[in-house]
């Protein structure tokens, strides 16, 4: 073969190449195209597939608003004045409800903590370590129990602490009460109940616990371990908000309290004319009632809520549904969407929270300004709001005993906490401070040593609890004794 002839095959043979290449070309192409026109067509069918059940959705809310203006008025005080999950007003109804007794008749002390531990005892068998039946319960002296509000825990407040123990007497207990409504745990917070409840008031194994919850969540394991969980046992126990109300539910349904029901009773005392009324105590009790139920979600409004829900679902979406494989798509819509929801419940929740702190730390700041407190710094709002939500340390006051020496107020979102304390960044007076002889828990119980970075000491800060010029105070004598000993 000569040198034209091989040129000329080598020619043929690189354009049937090309040829061929480009046939490849167009054909994935072509294939592309149609896979992206189908990809369309099959996206176009998913959102007239989601306007169509969202349209549907629509239908069915509005029909339900509708309905529910069929029911008669629901009125609950506590959500009109914006109280109905404010836990500190919350656990003080409750403490009121507890140290409620009732002198009916000659010889009948009617008693509402008495009936609280029936109540836990029919619903956990709890004996409470020697009360060998309900008889036997029944007949504490009301006043032998004793019902504390916030009682200090070695720097912290139990929302709610009952105990019995009287002198000589081989049955005690105490039942701990955390009420939590919107607030999340703080680190270690029931583990340091438990701990002062065992080691101060010396309960041993007679220690229970209650976790409060709208919707019975569990604590986390930060604030109780596994280690105190197993030695509490069954002697740790949750209660839905909703619990409360039946448990005063059981009391207005009880025989024994059948005179809250009666009418007006007249009696008279020599000269004078007395009105034995329960109507406001019956009427707190169904207003508490109600409203411990709309905490937790179980009112009989929602119940005939759901009811037309079912209904409508069946009428307007379940016709729909004819396959498994129909079910797990609207499955599939439904879950996305309440994943958007929660996410937009963290949102919100987030703007609570930041919304709250914000509000407590300008009240401290206008209580340092009324007491003549200028040595502070605060953080302006537009980078408070920008480093809380983006989940970094956020330094709301700042007092500078020195360059390297403070008092500073921060809080955190990621790691939900808001507190105080002293910091040196410089560690060249940590030693220092903490051999001295300052009585620091003597200006705010609560604050602690503290090992973490350049802290020398914090306090966690309960913003339903703690007030904002109790903050102030505390923080201002802190600044006060190391600027006038260091």
């Amino acid at each position: 073969m000569n040198t034209e002839n091989i040129e000329y095959t080598l020619l043929t043979l690189i354009n049937e190449f090309k040829k061929d290449e480009e046939e490849k070309y167009n054909a994935v192409e072509n294939t592309i195209k149609s896979i992206h026109k189908s990809f369309l067509y099959e996206e176009e069918l998913k959102t007239n597939r989601l306007n169509e059940i969202f349209t549907k959705i629509k239908i069915i809310i509005k029909e339900v608003k509708e309905e529910m203006k069929k029911f008669p008025p629901q009125f609950c005080i506590f959500d009109v004045i914006n109280l109905q999950r404010h836990e500190n007003y919350n656990s003080n109804l409750l403490a009121k409800f507890l140290q409620i007794n009732i002198k009916y008749g000659e010889n009948t002390e009617l008693s509402f903590v008495k009936d609280f531990l029936i109540y836990l005892n029919d619903k956990f068998k709890w004996d409470y370590y020697g009360f060998k039946s309900i008889e036997e319960l029944e007949k504490i002296n009301h006043s032998d129990i004793r019902i504390k509000r916030e009682e200090y825990a070695d720097g912290r407040r139990i929302d709610l602490f009952i105990e019995y123990n009287i002198e000589n007497s081989e049955n005690k207990f105490a039942i701990i009460i955390e009420n939590k409504i919107y607030a999340s745990d703080q680190p270690n917070q029931l583990n340091d109940y438990y701990d002062y409840t065992n080691n101060k008031k010396n309960y041993g194994k007679n220690i229970y616990i209650i976790y409060l919850t709208p919707n019975g969540r569990e604590p986390s394991e930060n604030s109780l371990s596994s280690d105190i969980r197993n030695k509490l046992k069954d002697k740790f126990q949750k209660l839905q908000h909703s619990d409360i109300a039946l448990w005063l539910e059981n009391i207005l349904e009880n025989k024994k309290y059948s005179f809250l029901h009666d009418s007006n009773i007249l009696f008279k005392d020599n000269d004078n004319k007395y009105i034995k009324d329960y109507r406001l105590l019956k009427s707190a009790m169904i207003q508490t009632i109600h409203n411990a139920n709309m905490i937790s979600n179980n009112t009989k409004e929602l119940d005939m809520t759901k009811a037309k829900i079912q209904k409508l679902l069946e009428d307007n979406i379940f016709q729909d549904i004819q396959t498994v494989e129909d079910a797990e798509e609207y499955k599939k819509i439904f879950n996305s969407v309440i994943d958007i929801i929660n996410k937009k419940i963290e949102v919100i929740s987030m703007v609570n929270k930041l919304n709250k702190y914000w509000q407590f730390t300008q009240e401290i700041e206008t209580y340092l300004k009324n007491n003549k407190m200028n040595e502070y710094s605060i953080l302006p709002y537009d980078k408070f709001e920008r480093l809380f939500k983006n989940n970094d340390y956020v330094p709301h006051i700042k007092m500078c005993v020195s360059d390297d020496l403070y008092i500073l107020m921060e809080s955190n979102n990621c790691e939900n906490y808001i507190g105080f304390g002293i910091v040196d960044k410089s560690d060249k007076m940590k030693s220092k401070i903490k051999n001295s002889n300052f009585d620091i828990k003597s200006i705010f119980n609560k604050i602690e040593e503290w090992n973490d970075s350049h802290w020398i000491y914090w306090a966690y800060i309960d913003t339903e609890k703690d007030s904002p010029e109790e903050i102030a105070e505390a923080m201002m004598k802190l600044y006060n004794l190391l600027k006038e000993n260091l």
